[in-house]
């Protein structure tokens, strides 16, 4: 069912080794209908992982028994649950590589809380978001997507995509060959318009090439950016 955070609460996993900061934040979210599980390690956030089923996992980079990179990696492996990274200030090249590893947005510290809950309703919404039952499959050439269920098929091959990318994807395949804006496609995929700079979605669409094997020559279908203006999908019918 949609998120509604007036009725809903969701189950929330908090992995970060700031103990202060991760009880504040727990002690700010749970009366807005979220019950927040706190791991401090990497090791604790993976064996909770592998326990139970969140809704949702708020994850620092930075832990004290490794990078949170790997944890992400492994998690992704088996969940397209949404994910949100918290980075260090400044620290663009973390945030580029938990987008690439998986991440459906990033927080860079020090941030509100009221920010982060506000991520929280939009990645959680846009997730659990159902389309009518109606709603056809999007075919392009040999790539296909089923909006309903968030799975992507490049001929026989099924391709595993995030929440974000599947949510991007949509946008671009429901479009051929029109121009979409990246305040647009923020808004679409991640339920914000991206500042100026922000490069989560372009990491997001880096990663949908990659994943969907795209660009590789004249005759595919590729994902183009025009400087100034937003991205296309383009190429053969």
């Amino acid at each position: 069912m949609p998120f509604n955070p007036s009725t809903v609460a969701r189950r929330i996993l908090l992995i970060d080794d700031d103990v202060e900061l991760a009880q504040m934040l727990r002690e700010y979210l749970e009366p807005n209908h979220c019950q927040v599980t706190l791991a401090h390690t990497g090791a604790q956030g993976q064996t909770l992982l592998a326990q139970e089923d969140f809704d949702l996992v708020l994850l620092d980079l930075m832990l004290p028994d490794g990078n949170g990179l790997d944890l992400l990696k492994h998690y992704r492996q088996r969940s397209r649950r949404p994910v949100i990274m918290f980075t260090a200030h400044g620290g663009e090249t973390d945030r580029v590589l938990g987008l690439e590893f998986g991440a459906d947005d990033y927080l860079a510290k020090p941030f509100s809380p009221r920010e982060l809950k506000a991520r929280i309703t939009a990645v959680l919404r846009r997730f659990e978001e159902t389309p009518g039952a109606a709603t056809p499959r999007l075919n392009l050439g040999a790539l296909s997507l089923d909006p309903s269920t968030g799975r992507a098929r490049l001929g026989a091959d099924e391709v595993i995509l995030t929440g974000a990318e599947q949510r991007i994807l949509e946008i671009l395949m429901r479009t051929p060959g029109q121009v979409i804006a990246r305040d647009q496609i923020g808004l679409y995929a991640l339920g914000r318009a991206p500042d100026r700079y922000d490069r989560s979605i372009d990491t997001h669409i880096s990663s949908l090439r990659k994943k969907l094997r795209l660009d590789q020559g004249a005759d595919t279908l590729s994902i183009r950016n025009l400087r100034g203006l937003g991205y296309v999908l383009a190429g053969a019918a």
